[in-house]
C-alpha cells in the first residue's frame, strides 16, 4: 500500500534527466555534507537521485531508536527512489498524507525557476514505529539539494528528526516553506484522503469485507457484476495493493472504512 508513489515517479521521469550530463562529483559532495550533518545531529537523512531511481540513507542514533540499525551510525544505498526502510514503519494514515504532501511539493517546485527550487522545502510531523513497535513522532522535511544543469529536480534531501513535541494531533501539519522570504503555505489533506475511494467503492469494499462475492454484491446494490468487478479493480489500483484482502487491510489502516 503506497498511494501516490506512481504519481511521484511520473514527476521524476518527467524531468528527462537522461538527456543531461550529470556530474557524479556533485553526488559525492552532497553525500559528504549529509554524512557530516547526520553525525552531528544524530538524525536520519536520505538523498534521492531522481535520475536513476537510487537513494542513499544516512542514520545517526535515531536509526537505532527506530530499529533500523544496531550501532550508532548507519549508511546504506538502495536501488530505489524511496526510503522504504523508513516508509514501511510510518503510520498508514500519515504515509498517505506524506505522499500527498510530496506530490504537491514537487508539482509546486517543478514550475519554479532553478534558483527558486532550492529555496523551498516541505515540512510535516509523522508517526513512526520505534524498535519496540510503539509510535513516536518525527519532524520531517524534504527539499531539493541540487538541480540538474538545466535546472530540473535532481538530488532530493529528506530529513527525519525526533520531534520535541510528542503530542498526537490530527493530520501531519503539512507546510511548504520558503527559506528566503519566510512565506509559509499550509496544506490539509483530510478531505482529499477521504476521497481516495468513492462512496460506492467504500460500499463495495465493506461488502467484500463481509465475505460477499461479486454476484451477491451486484444483487444487493442493483448493479451489474461487470460494474462490481470494475469497481474492485479500481479499488486495488487506488490503494496500490494486489488483492481484496490487502485492500481491506489498507483501507482500515488508512481510516477509509
Amino acid at each position: 500500500m503506497d498511494v501516490f508513489r506512481k504519481e511521484l515517479n511520473q514527476i521524476y521521469s518527467s524531468q528527462h534527466l537522461e538527456s543531461e550530463f550529470l556530474d557524479n562529483k556533485e553526488i559525492e559532495i552532497c553525500r559528504t555534507i549529509v554524512g557530516n550533518m547526520t553525525s552531528v545531529t544524530n538524525a536520519c537523512c536520505v538523498i534521492t537521485n531522481a535520475a536513476c531511481d537510487y537513494c542513499y540513507l544516512f542514520g545517526g542514533e535515531l536509526a537505532s531508536l527506530l530499529g533500523i540499525c544496531e550501532g550508532k551510525q548507519l549508511y546504506k544505498e538502495f536501488d530505489s527512489s524511496d526510503e522504504d526502510i523508513i516508509y514501511n514503519k510510518l503510520h498508514p494514515e500519515d504515509l498517505v498524507e506524506k505522499r500527498m504532501l510530496e506530490y504537491e511539493y514537487f508539482k509546486f517546485v517543478n514550475e519554479l525557476p532553478e534558483e527558486e527550487k532550492i529555496r523551498h522545502k516541505a515540512t510535516c510531523r509523522i508517526r513512526i514505529k520505534n524498535r519496540l513497535g510503539n509510535y513516536i513522532i518525527l519532524d520531517n522535511s524534504t527539499q531539493i539539494m541540487r538541480t540538474s544543469p538545466m535546472g530540473k529536480i535532481w538530488l532530493i534531501l529528506c530529513c527525519y528528526d525526533l520531534s520535541p513535541s510528542q503530542e498526537i494531533q490530527e493530520g501531519i501539519n503539512a507546510h511548504i516553506v520558503n527559506n528566503q522570504n519566510g512565506e509559509i503555505i499550509s496544506l490539509s489533506f483530510s478531505d482529499r484522503k477521504s476521497r481516495i475511494l468513492t462512496e460506492r467503492e467504500k460500499e463495495i469494499l465493506m461488502l467484500i469485507k463481509e465475505g460477499k462475492p461479486s454476484k451477491q454484491i451486484a444483487d444487493i446494490l442493483g448493479i451489474s457484476i461487470h460494474t462490481v468487478n470494475r469497481h474492485r479493480q479500481n479499488i486495488l489500483e487506488r490503494l496500490s495493493v494486489g488483492n481484496s484482502v490487502e485492500a481491506i487491510t489498507a483501507a482500515i489502516s488508512m481510516g477509509l472504512l
